[in-house]
């Protein structure tokens, strides 16, 4: 008899060699048991791919899928698509979780009937000494309308931008891919999967860390492909105009300026220059298609000025409006 998991934890493979092994040991920690893990090795040029199939060797719950490179929303994808269980939830190899996830988001799941569920995350480089200490964690359900979403993008824990620290019905996934071949593509995709969620379970708890190589950060070249976050943008932007979700198009054509302005003093500051017209034509093409939703505050204003060197006398008069200066 062949017995399929609840879960499937998918966790996709790439230049993680030295953080894999305690990722997946935090996965198979877990206090709820029901689940199946597919690593997707992406194409990785280190030892990931035999470290992966060391693991399946060691693991039952553990299958390993090999492929050539072509990015994390591939390896995501091609991952649902041999997943067994009939819930998602995804890992980044070079993050864990805390022991008690699983068992909290899927019993927010079923005991609120309800199609995804999300706890909040924390980062850094190193995790606190408390992470995986017992949590009390509680849960609230939310129908997704159209302020409870606007309220969950402007919430800083996480809940509105990544794919990771989520329970997902797998039918939700199937309906909204993520986009292939882009760097952003959880920002694209999630804002559907709430808004197909109709009703979602989240808890404020911090049960998912996520690394980040702040000094690595710093060094990477910034190029075209960064540019995908105004991509990004521009598909919520287009996606909640369609559902006719006024609010939401607003903010974030709104906000889409101050990402502009932000990819354009990186260009300009990180001998990128040859990218600025690029974004001044992305920029143009909001503002063309969406300029009637488009209301930022002073102090937008003035983000934006100072990032993409507006004269002086503009931002003065702003920084005065702001009691900025006498």
């Amino acid at each position: 008899m062949i017995v399929v998991p609840k879960i499937s934890v998918i966790i996709p493979v790439y230049k993680c060699e030295q953080y894999i092994e305690a990722c997946v040991d935090s996965i198979l920690n877990q206090t709820y048991q029901d689940f199946e893990i597919v690593l997707v090795d992406d194409g990785s040029p280190d030892n990931c791919g035999k470290i992966c199939d060391e693991l399946a060797e060691k693991y039952n719950k553990i299958t390993v899928l090999h492929q050539e490179n072509q990015g994390q929303a591939a390896a995501r994808n091609n991952g649902v698509k041999i997943a067994r269980g009939e819930w998602l939830c995804f890992v980044d190899c070079d993050d864990f979780v805390h022991p008690e996830i699983l068992e909290a988001l899927y019993s927010a799941v079923t005991e609120n009937n309800v199609k995804l569920s999300m706890c909040s995350a924390i980062q850094g480089e190193k995790s606190p000494s408390f992470f995986n200490d017992s949590k009390e964690v509680n849960f609230i359900v939310l129908e997704t309308t159209e302020d409870n979403i606007l309220n969950l993008c402007k919430n800083e824990k996480y809940y509105y931008w990544i794919v990771c620290g989520k329970l997902i019905h797998k039918s939700i996934y199937e309906k909204y891919p993520l986009i292939e071949g882009r760097i952003y593509e959880d920002n694209a995709i999630v804002c559907k999967w709430l808004y197909e969620a109709k009703k979602v379970a989240l808890t404020d708890a911090s049960l998912y860390f996520y690394y980040v190589n702040l000094s690595g950060t710093t060094k990477k070249e910034f190029t075209k492909k960064h540019l995908d976050v105004l991509w990004a943008f521009k598909e919520q932007i287009d996606f909640f105009s369609f559902i006719n979700y006024k609010k939401m198009t607003e903010h974030l054509a709104t906000y889409y300026l101050e990402i502009s302005a932000n990819m354009h003093y990186r260009a300009k500051t990180e001998n990128a220059k040859e990218l600025i017209p690029i974004i001044k034509e992305k920029e143009n093409e909001i503002k063309k298609q969406y300029g009637n939703f488009i209301k930022p505050n002073t102090q937008q204003k003035l983000y934006y000025y100072e990032r993409t060197n507006k004269p002086m006398f503009y931002i003065t008069r702003l920084k005065r409006k702001l009691g900025l200066l006498k």
